[in-house]
């Protein structure tokens, strides 16, 4: 229950926070009104003005539930006046808030809003490709993201996406993303040259962000490193589950990145089991190839499974292949 009401709030919150002045406005009026006539009808009428309140509520809200009414002409004046004044004031103020919520709906789909009511957010700026199968990834981790591209509408209808249509070179737009309380810039276009454009502008105004670019050529990578991006890989050697992994563990790229590099002297090697380990523990095997070669199991393979960091106690067969972080 708890839960729901918060989702509620959140939801008010983000649909009002843009036009606060407005309903305030016209809440400001009615409540004026209701106050004013709560008052005059107790005056005239001889009751409290508890009671009268309460007659105002439900007179102005067309409820009308008869209990409390007008006992002279004067009372009966004051209750046209309510329902003709109050009624037509309530009656703004609920198409106020239709209006806040249809522009809400419509801003969404089609990136007119700003997302300046999110906090320790993540931008991505552009919808490359990998953007494309990562994003409903990283909204399933219940990660609020605002994405900036120059498509038509939202690529996807989700209470914790704000879209905001737009080139991700325009500083304005890139503005509009609140990026000084984000906690993760994410620049993906499918134009590795806007990727870089944005990078720059994006550093320049934003110190402290954390920027991961994803880029098609291995040639722009020296230039958005030297500017301060944080981590940067090309689109092809990733999947979308290590883009998501990089920004609950930010650096994590870099391990890939380094392990996948032919010209790096570690990696990911595969080596039989060796005669002294055969029928031993996974732990002892461990401990001999740390000792004799400085390298680190990190799976078996046993046929065609792959064992990602097995049991310490898990038993060794003569078949198997050690999959290591070692010497290539």
């Amino acid at each position: 229950m708890f839960n729901i009401l918060l989702n509620f709030f959140r939801k008010l919150n983000i649909i009002t926070s843009k036009h606060k002045s407005d309903l305030f406005r016209v809440l400001f009026i009615l409540i004026i009104i209701i106050f004013a006539f709560s008052y005059l009808f107790s005056y005239y009428e001889k009751i409290s003005f508890f009671k009268a309140f309460y007659w105002a509520i439900t007179t102005a809200t067309t409820v009308g539930y008869g209990d409390v009414t007008p006992t002279n002409n004067i009372g009966r004046v004051i209750a046209m006046g309510l329902m003709v004044i109050g009624i037509g004031i309530l009656g703004l103020f609920l198409a106020t808030i239709t209006s806040i919520m249809f522009d809400f709906k419509i801003g969404r789909i089609f990136g007119t809003m700003e997302s300046h009511f999110f906090n320790d957010h993540i931008v991505i700026l552009g919808y490359g490709d990998l953007v494309k199968s990562s994003l409903a990834g990283i909204l399933k981790e219940g990660r609020n993201v605002t994405l900036i591209a120059d498509i038509d509408k939202a690529p996807v209808d989700n209470n914790h996406l704000v879209f905001i249509k737009g080139s991700i070179k325009d500083e304005n737009i890139i503005d509009k993303a609140n990026l000084k309380n984000a906690k993760i810039c994410i620049i993906s276009d499918e134009d590795d040259s806007s990727s870089l454009i944005s990078a720059i502008a994006v550093r320049a105004k934003y110190k402290d962000i954390y920027i991961i670019a994803l880029i098609h050529k291995k040639e722009i990578k020296k230039a958005l490193m030297e500017i301060g991006v944080n981590e940067v890989f090309s689109s092809g050697s990733f999947s979308a589950k290590v883009l998501i992994e990089s920004i609950k563990f930010q650096g994590v790229s870099k391990f890939f990145d380094q392990l996948l590099d032919e010209s790096f002297k570690e990696g990911l090697v595969e080596k039989p089991v060796p005669k002294d380990v055969i029928n031993n523990k996974f732990y002892e095997a461990m401990k001999y190839f740390k000792e004799k070669s400085d390298e680190i199991i990190v799976g078996i393979k046993r046929g065609e499974d792959i064992i990602i960091n097995p049991e310490k106690d898990f038993d060794l067969k003569e078949d198997d292949r050690f999959i290591l972080i070692g010497k290539k």
